[in-house]
């Protein structure tokens, strides 16, 4: 299948995102496509070096950026009239969510979900505020530089050099969390957890996503491959 997988600017299941695109783009010709946000998450939550390794592995995919697309969004444009089988969108952030209920297309990722909906290209959206309610999602590595003394106990426990205190190399962090239990001042924080308030309006929205046509919702990453099974039978029936 030809893809497109778009990215927005959620940390929320960015990783687990990443790791289904991976896998998908050793048996699918994939286009990867970023909001200017999503550049920016990327890199805070090391993943943008992920990217580059699934392009790197096959010459077929590639990387189309906001950035790049300037206000026209011209690639959003050819989508009406190039073959595509499938859209997909995940991590999607409410802001995303919510433009795209409203049929606001005015980035290049609602642009995509547009011009898919006009030349009925079937996408699948994953929200990442999806039920009212207390949520609970994952921080990227960092260090608290007021509590870190820079006694630097944690630059040998180590063993992939990402950590040089205060600051903590995304691209290289691993999340083995062996700093964070040599750190005698509790200032490193691997893989923290935190709870976030989804609003009602925001799971109102990711509600709304399933009336649209073409446009599938599901909970979690792991699913996709799953719908794209079903995809591919349907499209063999018919």
């Amino acid at each position: 299948m030809k893809i497109i997988w778009a990215i927005t600017g959620a940390g929320h299941l960015l990783r687990e995102s990443i790791e289904v695109l991976e896998k998908l783009s050793q048996k699918h010709r994939i286009t990867i496509t970023t909001t200017n946000a999503a550049q920016e998450v990327l890199q805070l939550y090391g993943q943008n070096t992920k990217i580059q390794e699934i392009l790197e592995k096959n010459p077929e995919n590639q990387l189309i950026t906001e950035k790049e697309q300037q206000h026209s969004y011209p690639f959003a444009g050819k989508i009406t009239h190039t073959k595509y089988d499938l859209i997909i969108l995940s991590p999607t952030t409410a802001n995303t969510t919510a433009k795209i209920v409203t049929a606001i297309a005015d980035n290049l990722i609602t642009n995509i979900i547009a011009q898919s909906a006009k030349a009925q290209i079937p996408a699948i959206i994953i929200p990442v505020d999806q039920k009212e309610g207390p949520t609970t999602t994952i921080l990227p590595p960092h260090i608290n530089k007021t509590n870190c003394t820079q006694c630097n106990k944690c630059i040998p426990a180590c063993n992939f050099n990402a950590i040089n205190p205060p600051h903590i190399n995304q691209q290289k962090c691993t999340y083995c969390k062996k700093c964070e239990k040599t750190c005698p001042q509790n200032a490193i924080k691997i893989g923290e957890e935190i709870t976030l308030h989804i609003r009602k309006i925001d799971a109102q929205n990711a509600k709304k996503l399933e009336e649209i046509e073409n446009i599938t919702t599901t909970t979690h990453p792991y699913n996709i491959t799953r719908i794209i099974k079903k995809i591919e039978e349907k499209k063999k029936e018919n």
